[in-house]
């Protein structure tokens, strides 16, 4: 036997090994940082004000001017533009692969939707008198997420999931709803 060549065996089953290892390793990394940002997006979402600010702004009509919706809320207008403003700082987190877009779509996608369906006119009306990127963020992830599926062809998940049992059904039973 030829011991150069048992060697050289051993040694590229090991590159082998350790090659599949990382992977592994870099799969796990990949499903904890999904998991953590989900767990960060929840959080961000349990502050009773965000959540009243939600639906304060589900309520309102689409496009109202500066004038109408100061006036709509009153002191409530600061809560939403604060909820406009977690958006808004979300969405490089998203663009960069931070934050799964799958995964913001299934926290927030109606709110971010409606959120800029609502303050659309405001924002044009403050980027005109020269702040150019205002929520920018928000309007790229409202975009995005009408990409994915339009709100008007939501099929609720306590219907979409009848037939789950477990987290594997997950994946099919969202097939169809939203382009992933």
């Amino acid at each position: 036997m030829d011991w150069n060549l048992a060697l050289q065996a051993a040694q590229t089953t090991a590159v082998l090994f350790g090659i599949a290892f990382g992977v592994i390793q870099v799969r796990q990394f990949r499903a904890q940082k999904e998991h953590q940002a989900s767990i960060q997006l929840l959080q961000s979402m349990q502050d009773p004000n965000m959540a009243r600010s939600i639906l304060t702004l589900y309520k309102l009509p689409d496009d109202l001017s500066a004038d109408e919706l100061a006036t709509r809320l009153g002191p409530r207008f600061d809560g939403v533009l604060a909820l406009a403003a977690m958006f808004d700082s979300l969405g490089p987190l998203v663009a960069r692969g931070h934050v799964p877009l799958r995964i913001y779509a299934d926290f927030y996608r109606g709110a971010t939707v409606v959120c800029w369906k609502k303050l659309r006119r405001y924002v044009e009306t403050e980027r005109q008198a020269g702040w150019v990127n205002l929520y920018e963020w928000l309007q790229w992830l409202a975009e995005r997420m009408e990409e994915l599926a339009p709100l008007s062809s939501d099929i609720p998940a306590f219907e979409r999931f009848k037939t789950w049992k477990d987290s594997d059904d997950y994946d099919r039973l969202c097939a169809g709803q939203m382009r992933r």
